[in-house]
């Protein structure tokens, strides 16, 4: 029989690899909305096993794959995020560069040959509906 500490920690561990499994679909096609719509969930996952652990349980070895699978998939989440951000990366330094030479600077180059600014940039503010 599974005590009361083993029970919440393995439902916690059930909801977690749902969420997780769901967010890394989001991820794998770089479906951002539909992995920022997961966070409340995820965050609500990870709190219940945070606060299951504390109890430190004693799982069932049979628990082992599913702990196993849990960690499979936080691993392959770290990656999927990592990629993301490393991708919106790309897309605002592309966006950066590409509003000084929207605002028409005159001499874009600086001294060093790099892109520079214009002198008085004003403020801009950039929205995308995606």
């Amino acid at each position: 029989m599974t005590h009361m500490p083993a029970q919440s920690a393995l439902a916690a561990i059930a909801s977690l690899t749902q969420v997780l499994s769901a967010e890394n679909a989001a991820l794998q096609v770089l479906d951002i909305p539909a992995a920022n719509l997961l966070l409340a969930e995820k965050n609500a996952a990870t709190d219940a096993l945070t606060q299951a652990l504390r109890a430190k349980p004693t799982l069932p070895q049979s628990a082992r794959t599913t702990v196993e699978d849990l960690m499979r998939l936080a691993a392959a989440n770290k990656a999927l995020l990592e990629r993301a951000l490393a991708a919106q990366k790309r897309v605002m330094s592309c966006i950066a560069r590409a509003v000084p030479k929207a605002l028409g600077d005159a001499r874009p180059y600086a001294a060093t040959g790099r892109t520079r600014p214009p002198p008085h940039m004003p403020p801009i503010s950039l929205c995308a509906r995606v």
